[in-house]
């Protein structure tokens, strides 16, 4: 275990996963431009908290080697910190960037301090403020081998499921580049739920129905933490109204769904469902004022055939975000194993899961993502379901992105046969690029005269 830990970043995960670290015995020294602030925050400290508004005296209050965790906004805000730490440490110091980190900043990070010797870790942090406070899931991005106190000390604070959900992955940039990924299925799975709830409404169910619908999801052990916090919210009133009632419906987002979207083209990955689901925030925010009445479904849709489309989806947005994994790993010789990614999602992250379990049992000792026999024989069992509901959601008006993009992913990739060889044979016609012939692995052009 380490002995001390410096802190820059005094925000909610911040101030949180400080005292997760401090009840396990590590002594916080924080640097803060107001002394209000660290004097206010002490208070909550039952062990050694020590702050400082001069950020020498803060560096230099360091034991040797120093360890520096930066819970600071990402991009610029962190890049600005990193170099003026720099100035200040010695060879053989380290920063732990515990921020939202696109995972191209940490790479340059991480050769912008060695260069220095000063050693690096890109740091995914997932569970919010409850998760950082009592156990958030850590990925850790770093081309060291990790020294023993502080392993320990990172165990210590992760969360425990059947395992301790915490995983160490080659290159300063792979923790939050899993973190990243991490947040676009998280986008997709809260996307998939919101559409699911409003199908209910359509159908004319209370707030008591909805929230009964999505806690009997752990009876089928297709639950998950954010199903489970949507049959709470649906619970929740100020008097006796509903506040899921009163909150304005516009979602926001802070970049790392767009992150995601931005990095499976350059990779070459197509994630369809974690696309919907950002797009689907983006048009809440830019609202159209011509609007088309929708009328109460008037046809029946079962709980069953809901439930196998809420765990169509949300297996389809999950395989996705496995698949740009497993492409970033190859291109990049990680090795990242997604049976280690599986287990660090396990426990106290957002997207946390009965799911992760199964999808464990599929992958076995087998990293292929494209060799999911038994999980795509479940989803093709479900397909009548979920075809069966959009159905009826297109024709009472109800907008389902995420629902119907994970249908028609499914169907492409599944297909015996796809209109592809249109495409080849077009784009031969006008830009004479080319086709492949099915016996042949030559390409040619054809005489389309």
């Amino acid at each position: 275990m380490l002995n001390e830990i410096g802190l820059v970043g005094l925000g909610v995960m911040g101030k949180n996963i400080a005292l997760n670290l401090s009840d396990k015995g590590v002594t916080i020294k924080s640097f803060n431009d107001s002394m209000k602030k660290l004097d206010d925050i002490k208070k909550e400290f039952s062990n050694e908290f020590i702050g400082y508004t001069n950020l020498e005296e803060f560096v230099e209050s360091l034991e040797t080697p120093k360890t520096i965790l930066l819970m600071v906004p990402s991009g610029k805000a962190t890049k600005e910190v990193i170099e003026k730490l720099a100035d200040l440490l010695e060879e053989g110091s380290m920063i732990i960037d515990g921020g939202n980190s696109f995972y191209v900043d940490s790479i340059d990070n991480g050769k912008y301090l060695s260069e220095k010797s000063i050693h690096f870790i890109g740091m995914g942090v997932s569970g919010g403020e409850d998760g950082a406070r009592n156990g958030p899931a850590l990925m850790v991005g770093s081309d060291l081998s990790l020294e023993t106190s502080l392993l320990d000390t990172l165990k210590n604070i992760a969360a425990k499921s059947e395992v301790e959900c915490l995983g160490v992955y080659q290159g300063p940039g792979t923790g939050h580049f899993i973190k990243m990924v991490h947040n676009g299925i998280e986008y997709a799975e809260m996307q998939t739920i919101a559409e699911i709830y409003l199908i209910l409404k359509n159908l004319n169910k209370t707030n008591e129905d909805m929230s009964n619908f999505f806690s009997s999801q752990t009876e089928k052990n297709k639950s998950s933490y954010l199903i489970e916090i949507t049959s709470e919210i649906l619970q929740k009133k100020d008097g006796d109204k509903f506040i899921i009632d009163q909150i304005k419906p516009v979602a926001q987002n802070k970049g790392t769904g767009r992150l995601t979207i931005q990095t499976s083209l350059a990779l070459n990955v197509s994630i369809p469902s974690i696309a919907a689901s950002y797009d689907a925030r983006v048009q809440s925010s830019n609202q159209y004022t011509t609007k088309i009445n929708q009328e109460l479904i008037g046809e029946d849709i079962s709980t069953k055939e809901l439930s196998d489309a809420l765990y169509f989806s949300r297996v389809c947005s999950m395989i996705q975000g496995l698949e740009l994994i497993s492409k970033f790993s190859i291109d990049e010789n990680h090795k990242i194993s997604i049976l280690d990614v599986l287990d660090n999602w396990r426990g106290g992250c957002i997207i946390r899961s009965n799911l992760l379990s199964e999808l464990k049992k599929e992958f076995g000792e087998n990293n292929d993502v494209f060799n999911l026999n038994n999980i795509f024989s479940t989803l093709s069992k479900n397909r009548a379901s979920i075809s069966k509901v959009l159905q009826i959601t297109t024709k009472y008006n109800i907008p389902t992105p995420v629902l119907s993009a994970s249908l028609n992913w499914f169907n492409n990739v599944t297909s015996v046969d796809n209109p592809s060889n249109m495409i080849q044979a077009q784009r031969d016609f006008f830009g004479r690029h080319k086709v492949q012939l099915i016996d042949s692995s030559n390409d040619i052009n054809i005489d389309w005269d």
